[in-house]
């Protein structure tokens, strides 16, 4: 097989290209090729059928299906007693859990409410202006506008925008 180009011995010439832009292959072509790398694949599960086999054997996958499938009319009398008394218990540990954590935190209350913080501590702590730090108290959401040192330096009201672009439509 000639792979050079511009050296076959049928006339056509190797296309390195088609590797790289497959696109450029005739669709027939790679709807063929398609085809046969699926082909392939399903011969190559075929192959490993026999080993997944065994192994879910081993694995008792097969003793699964048996319950689940091949005695699907029998109703196991030690599940009958067994789920009822297992319900009982999950409902017991959680109950008792619940009421365990109410003893343990009736009457403590672990959230506290926030200070209120001055309008110059928040201008200070972004290293914006008191009219910027105002303004954003003010406002339920906005944009913040950041400089190339990261500093706030404007704020667009989310409200604003909203109703600039209902007025744009």
């Amino acid at each position: 097989m000639n792979t050079s180009p511009g050296n076959s011995s049928d006339g056509s010439k190797f296309d390195s290209r088609l590797i790289r832009k497959p696109r450029q292959q005739p669709r027939l072509q790679r709807t063929l090729w398609g085809g046969v790398n699926v082909a392939f694949w399903v011969f190559l599960f075929y192959l490993w059928a026999p080993l997944l086999t065994v192994l879910s054997w081993l694995l008792g996958i097969r003793l699964a299906w048996q319950q689940l499938y091949k005695y699907q009319d029998q109703i196991d009398p030690f599940l009958l007693m067994a789920v009822p008394v297992i319900l009982l218990c999950c409902a017991l540990v959680l109950i008792g859990w619940a009421e365990y954590n109410r003893m343990r935190f009736a009457g403590k209350e672990r959230r506290m409410p926030v200070e209120p913080i001055d309008i110059a501590q928040i201008a200070q702590d972004l290293g914006a202006t008191q009219e910027l730090a105002l303004g954003l108290a003010g406002s339920k959401s906005a944009i913040l506008h950041m400089d190339d040192q990261a500093r706030p330096v404007a704020f667009t009201p989310k409200q604003a925008l909203a109703t600039a672009a209902t007025q744009e439509a």
